[in-house]
């Protein structure tokens, strides 16, 4: 009786011991990578995050409306950048290169994505996101946006505006004439 008890103890200890991390689906067996429960709440709580900085008044019925462009931006800043920063690129591309991994991830990220709203980003860190998701999308959209820092006069505005852009063909095109 006495070993019983103790066997039983012993079981339990090394149950209680073991990992936190929850069992796989078997469909999902042999994945490429196996996101784990903590990275998964981790890029579930940053995608939230990246939502609502970038989209914050987002409807259900504008999400499924979203053009090719949109949807791709989105893809970006909300699916795949909050995860790159949790496990890197290089287990994001593991990830989006095997279907297994992509479908166990999305697996993941539903079953702890939050449908409430979640703690804001900061506010200057909201702001540098929501530029480089507006940029990105314009650059999908066909329009060209330099990476490079534009120049500022004394009084602050940008060098190459559309008021003077006129004056900087001119002189493209003199100076072209001119060779």
């Amino acid at each position: 009786m006495f070993k019983k008890i103790i066997l039983s103890a012993a079981v339990l200890a090394m149950l209680g011991c073991g990992s936190t991390q929850s069992t796989i689906p078997a469909e999902y067996a042999g994945a490429a990578y196996e996101l784990s429960d903590a990275d998964a709440q981790k890029w579930a709580f940053s995608a939230k995050q990246a939502e609502q900085c970038i989209y914050p008044n987002l409807t259900r019925i504008q999400h499924d409306h979203f053009q090719k462009e949109d949807s791709y931006i989105y893809s970006q800043y909300v699916f795949f950048y909050p995860l790159e920063d949790i496990i890197g690129e290089d287990h994001v591309k593991m990830i989006q290169n095997d279907k297994k991994s992509m479908d166990y991830a999305t697996y993941q990220f539903k079953k702890y994505k939050s449908k409430t709203p979640v703690e804001a980003l900061e506010p200057p860190q909201c702001k540098t996101l929501q530029t480089k998701a507006r940029e990105d999308l314009a650059v999908v959209k066909g329009q060209h946006i330099s990476g490079m820092v534009e120049e500022k006069n004394a009084d602050g505005k940008n060098i190459a505006t559309e008021e003077n852009k006129f004056f900087f063909d001119i002189i493209k095109w003199g100076s072209a004439l001119l060779l």
